[in-house]
């Protein structure tokens, strides 16, 4: 089964993760990636997840309302049934829940990732082959760089001064279509603002013609 790739903000949002191992260690470390507030509940935990200084630790057994006001759910322990049993209760609450290794009770997956700044490459293989993600993960990542990170943000910078520009919507994919080619072209992170207006004047005159 091919899973539907939605980008989802849990920036601020609240993640509960169960199990106190490295696999735990590892979900952690992606959640927080991404701005997650994370609390870990396990009566023992790998001091890696304690030295943690970003996330809430609770060194007990799990309770069901411990899963109260969560955004997504992680069983990351290695008793299969306590996860199952953890992701029905979690799907009853509606909330997005992955148990390790154990697709058939997840509502999403980890897929292997490349995040440079705002900017993500994500990849799945519906949880057949973690080592086919991570191939294709390292066979991009000379392409996802920093450097199109930083291009990201400014496409983002100047949306505003675009639509203020241009009212139409077909014109304004042309003025960003330009912009990124000339970035590209120039191996620059952004246009100075008399070369962003050149390419908006040059578009507007194009359309007239």
């Amino acid at each position: 089964m091919a899973y539907f790739p939605m980008f989802m903000n849990i920036e601020k949002k609240r993640c509960l993760v169960v199990g106190g191992g490295m696999v735990a260690y590892r979900k952690v470390l992606v959640l927080l990636d991404f701005g997650a507030e994370v609390t870990v509940i396990a009566p023992q935990m790998e001091q890696e997840i304690k030295n943690i200084k970003k996330i809430s630790v609770c060194l007990r057994e799990f309770k069901e309302e411990d899963l109260d006001g969560c955004a997504l759910a992680v069983a990351a322990t290695s008793d299969r049934e306590f996860n199952h049993r953890f992701a029905e209760l979690a799907k009853a609450k509606g909330i997005a829940v992955n148990a390790v290794d154990q697709k058939e009770d997840c509502t999403f997956l980890f897929p292997s990732y490349i995040k440079e700044r705002n900017l993500v490459g994500a990849f799945s293989s519906g949880g057949n082959s973690p080592l086919l993600t991570q191939y294709l993960k390292h066979a991009l990542s000379g392409v996802l760089t920093g450097e199109l990170g930083a291009v990201g943000e400014y496409m983002g910078s100047i949306r505003d001064t675009v639509k203020s520009h241009v009212e139409d919507e077909n014109m304004r994919k042309e003025v960003y279509q330009k912009v990124l080619e000339k970035l590209l072209e120039q191996n620059k992170r952004e246009l100075e603002n008399e070369e962003l207006y050149a390419v908006i004047a040059e578009i507007k005159k194009e359309s007239i013609k």
